[in-house]
């Protein structure tokens, strides 16, 4: 039995009421128990070769009671509860995953407690947890189906307690799933704690769960994969078959972004840049895409007008893109508000206020921005509007950014819904203007600051990491960009981590890729290249390409890089027996060590794969075949990051081939196969 002596709870005006011990959840059942003056159900429902559990509270009273959230899975040891991942579960990794885009996400084991003189540790996942138990190539999930009006993280704790072998615990007996309001945001790219809801349930109504899947298989990251695709089906993703690709203003150019770097851009990628635009079609154009900076300075965020360094306004300069034959995307924050914007002053009544009835702040930023209360008729209007407005400006990608504040939890004109359904309303409002019901999609979405499973189904792509690097400014001119290995190392990390979110999500965006010396080396800059290639999904540059010095130019130019952008995800080798030991749950806790060799498999049994140097030493790698394809036969060897279409040959290897990587640098091969294996192996050095 996986889930021993498990219980669902309810949280009502601040008292928790939990059920009886649930049957087999392998089974389907209901539970009902009292809950105050309140009945309450968990239900137990046969899914996808899973369960799962969806809770239910109806108020029988007279008088309504608030819910301050749900426990669906609750195991304890004080009631004999336990989960069994494996036989050996000090063995095991579990995925930590950040609440929204900019957050960590990566490996740790599932005893965090790693030193013996370190406390036992409650760990959490938001949204996905996955734990791995490598004894039996188990995977266990739970993972949110629809993430429709709670925040849903999910909580553990495994200690050996320094306990002699023999005596190791051999089950899990904390663990639990909790839906409550959105958490405010911290520094260093970090969520804080969720926010307490209440939510009123008046006499005769009725208030459900979000529901959670829970999965085990004996297949490895598999049963991860399938997961994330049934909760992509339940929500209704809108991931594209072919992601865009294109160039972003913002890390060259910064808020000091003109008209004429956006022409000037598109001139260039449609006249010295085509490998970018090679297979793109009519309705999947390269983007040009203006970032922050073009609203009145600086970041008046919320008067969502042009300032006098588009004077002319979008229309023309749009028209100009699209003649190049390339698509025009923009940037906004739709869900902030400057304080000293016009917007604020004027209506103040659009702005939601917290629990002593003064307007909200975001916590995260370094100036004051209010939040938009899209519950407000007024204020929907207003945001139907501004993009609708953009629509005919001719506008058709739409980078929507800090959306972690609109879920953010406080008094609205409807006091009824929660963050995360006010942030859903307001993406719905979005995506109804940019592509009207009932006709043909043609504008596309990418979400950025974004809670990871509420913004599934209203868009089409969304950041998985925070910010590769900062942009620059002296006197209101831009100047060289920040930007270094230590940030694609975060960059990687998180790629890795959420590879399995791509395209049964949404299309992942791990942000874009820049090439600028003497920031990065040549091998730095392949290595981020190579990351954002095999990511899956969203390719997008960022330099300024005219001031690029030839050999960087060559790296953007690569068409067997840029014909491996937007194919599926790679995945890392071996991504849960390598866990984070010592790591730190923020994106700028730079990671010492990450799997190796990423791998991509392709038609006709042919392998794409990478093999990374992380370090800041030279390494040798001896690149076993089967480890890679399954399959110890012989192989014709291709560097894909040679300028030679189809890559470089490197001959005919048997089994296994050995590379010499310098720091910081990666080796890009496609192998495919020839023949059985047979003795030997070759040497390949750059």
């Amino acid at each position: 039995m996986l889930v021993r002596h498990a219980v669902s709870a309810v949280q009502l005006d601040g008292q928790w009421y939990a059920s009886a011990p649930m049957p087999n959840p392998g089974d389907g059942a209901s539970l009902t128990w009292r809950a105050g003056g309140t009945e309450a159900t968990a239900r137990l429902i046969p899914y996808e070769r899973g369960i799962v559990i969806e809770c239910e509270v109806r108020n029988t009273g007279t008088a309504t009671v608030l819910l301050n959230g749900w426990r669906p899975l609750v195991i304890d040891e004080a009631r004999q509860g336990a989960l069994h991942i494996g036989e050996e579960p000090w063995q095991a990794s579990t995925l930590v995953n950040g609440y929204q885009s900019w957050d960590y996400a990566g490996i740790h084991p599932l005893d965090d407690a790693i030193k013996e003189s370190d406390p036992p540790h409650l760990r959490h996942s938001w949204w996905t947890c996955a734990i791995y138990a490598p004894d039996r190539r188990g995977m266990f999930v739970a993972q949110v189906l629809r993430a429709t009006r709670f925040a849903t993280a999910f909580h553990w704790r495994y200690h050996r307690d320094q306990r002699p072998a023999s005596e190791l615990p051999t089950a899990i007996t904390t663990f639990y799933a909790e839906e409550d309001g959105s958490p405010l945001s911290e520094p260093e790219q970090r969520s804080g704690t969720p926010q307490r809801i209440r939510l009123p349930v008046p006499p005769g109504s009725r208030v459900a769960s979000d529901p959670i899947l829970l999965l085990y298989g004996q297949d490895g990251t598999a049963t991860l994969r399938r997961a994330l695709a049934i909760a992509g089906r339940a929500s209704g993703g809108r991931a594209s078959s072919a992601p865009p690709r294109g160039w972003c203003s913002w890390y060259q150019l910064g808020l000091a972004v003109t008209e004429a770097d956006i022409r000037r851009h598109a001139a260039f990628v449609s006249s010295r840049l085509p490998q970018l635009t090679r297979g793109t079609t009519k309705t999947n154009r390269t983007v040009i895409q203006l970032d922050d900076g073009w609203m009145p300075r600086w970041q008046r965020w919320g008067d969502w007008v042009p300032n006098e360094a588009f004077a002319g306004g979008f229309s023309a300069m749009v028209q100009a893109v699209r003649r190049r034959r390339l698509r025009a995307g923009i940037w906004l924050a739709p869900f902030l508000v400057a304080a000293d914007s016009q917007l604020a002053a004027d209506h103040p009544d659009w702005l939601v206020r917290g629990e002593d009835g003064t307007k909200l702040i975001d916590p995260r930023l370094t100036r004051a921005y209010h939040v938009l209360d899209v519950t407000h008729p007024d204020a929907a209007a207003h945001l139907t509007s501004v993009f609708a407005g953009l629509r005919r400006d001719g506008f058709t990608y739409y980078k929507i950014d800090f959306l972690y504040a609109g879920a953010y939890e406080g008094r609205r004109r409807d006091g009824a819904i929660t963050g995360t359904e006010a942030l859903r309303l307001g993406l719905q409002r979005i995506l109804d203007a940019v592509n009207p019901p009932k006709s043909a999609e043609e504008a596309y979405i990418v979400a950025c600051g974004a809670p990871l499973l509420p913004i599934v189904g209203l868009v089409h792509g969304a950041r998985i990491g925070g910010d590769v690097g900062a942009p620059q400014m002296q006197d209101g001119k831009a100047t060289a960009p920040q930007v270094g290995f230590p940030l694609i190392l975060s960059m990687a990390r998180n790629t890795a981590a959420r590879a399995f979110f791509d395209r049964t999500l949404f299309n992942n965006d791990p942000d874009v890729v820049m090439v600028p010396s003497p920031q990065l080396t040549l091998d730095e800059a392949r290595v981020m290249v190579t990351v954002a290639a095999l990511s899956g999904g969203i390719f997008m540059l960022s330099d300024d390409l005219d001031t690029l010095p030839p050999e960087r130019l060559a790296l953007l130019r690569n068409a067997n890089l840029l014909a491996l952008a937007g194919g599926p995800a790679a995945e890392p080798r071996n991504l849960f027996a390598a866990p984070e030991r010592e790591a730190r749950d923020h994106w700028f806790a730079f990671p010492q060590e990450l799997p190796p060799v990423w791998i991509r498999r392709e038609a006709g049994g042919r392998t794409v794969v990478a093999v990374f140097n992380w370090s800041d030493e030279p390494r040798p790698y001896l690149l076993r075949f089967v480890e890679v394809t399954g399959r110890a036969g012989t192989y014709k060897l291709y560097d894909l990051w040679s300028t030679r279409r189809g890559g470089r040959s490197l001959g005919t290897r048997a089994r296994n081939v050995r590379l010499a990587l310098p720091p910081h640098s990666v080796r890009l091969l496609r192998m495919e196969p020839v023949a059985p294996a047979r003795t030997g192996d070759a040497a390949i050095s750059r």
